[in-house]
C-alpha cells in the first residue's frame, strides 16, 4: 500500500468519532452560552413573611402608689396583611400578675385585644419595628382580709378597663422553613381606671373617688411563630 493510501486511511479514522457523535445527538453548549446564562438568572424562591405568632409577654401596669406591677402574658399576633415591606394585623393578650398596696394583696388578670402595623426587611433574619394599640378588661382580686376605712373586708373584686399603646423593635429569625424565633423590646404606656381614698389624713371616714392610673414600662417579648 502506498504512501498516499495510508494517509487517506489515517484522515478517515480521525475523522469517525465525529461523525458518530453526530448521529447521536447534539453536544453540550459550552460555557458562556444562552442556555447558562437562563439557568443563572432563574428567579430565587419566595422569601417567607410572618403570618403567626405566639409570645410570652412581660410588661408592668401602674400602682395606686406610682410604682410598677408586673404582668406576665401571653399573647398572639396574626397578619393578615404582610408583605415584603409592611404588616398589619391584629392581637390577643391575656396576662396575670400581683399588686400589693399598703400590705394589702390583689391578684390581677387582664384580657387584651388590639391592632397592630409595622415595618419589616424579609430575610433569613427579618428585623422589624411595630406600634400597637390594645383594650380590654383588668380584673382584681383581693387575697386575704383588707381594712377600708375601719371596714375589713374578706373577699372583694373587680373589674374595669385597661387600655395601652407602645412600639416594639426586635427580630425574627427563621430556622426550618417557614418557622421562626422571635424577640422583641419596646415601650409600652397603660391606663387603667382604679379608686383611691381622697380624704385627708386623719379623717374619720374614707372619700373614695375613681381616677386614671397611667403608668411607661418596657415589654419584653420572646415567641415562635410561622
Amino acid at each position: 500500500m502506498g504512501r498516499a493510501a495510508w494517509l487517506g486511511l489515517l484522515s478517515l479514522l480521525a475523522l469517525a468519532p465525529a461523525a458518530r457523535a453526530d448521529e447521536g445527538g447534539t453536544a453540550a453548549a459550552p460555557e458562556g452560552t444562552v442556555a447558562d446564562t437562563v439557568t443563572s438568572t432563574a428567579p430565587n424562591p419566595t422569601v417567607p413573611v410572618p403570618r403567626l405568632k405566639l409570645s410570652y409577654a412581660r410588661f408592668a401596669i401602674g400602682n395606686l402608689d406610682g410604682s410598677g406591677i408586673p404582668l406576665d402574658a401571653l399573647h398572639l399576633d396574626v397578619y393578615p396583611l404582610s408583605r415584603r415591606w409592611v404588616r398589619a394585623g391584629l392581637e390577643l393578650e391575656a396576662g396575670r400578675g400581683d399588686a400589693t398596696y399598703l400590705g394589702d394583696r390583689a391578684a390581677l388578670t387582664d384580657l387584651l385585644l388590639g391592632v397592630n402595623a409595622g415595618v419589616q426587611l424579609p430575610g433569613r433574619v427579618t428585623p422589624f419595628i411595630e406600634g400597637r394599640l390594645c383594650g380590654g378588661a383588668l380584673h382584681g382580686q383581693t387575697e386575704g382580709p383588707i381594712d377600708v376605712g375601719g371596714v375589713t373586708v374578706t373577699d372583694a373584686s373587680a373589674t374595669t378597663y385597661l387600655y395601652a399603646f407602645g412600639v416594639s423593635a426586635g427580630a425574627e429569625l427563621y430556622v426550618v422553613s417557614r418557622s421562626y424565633l422571635s424577640l422583641s423590646l419596646g415601650w409600652l404606656h397603660t391606663t387603667w381606671r382604679g379608686a383611691t381614698d381622697a380624704a385627708p389624713p386623719g379623717a374619720s371616714a374614707p372619700d373614695i373617688a375613681l381616677t386614671n392610673i397611667s403608668h411607661d414600662s418596657f415589654v419584653f417579648k420572646a415567641g415562635v411563630g410561622i
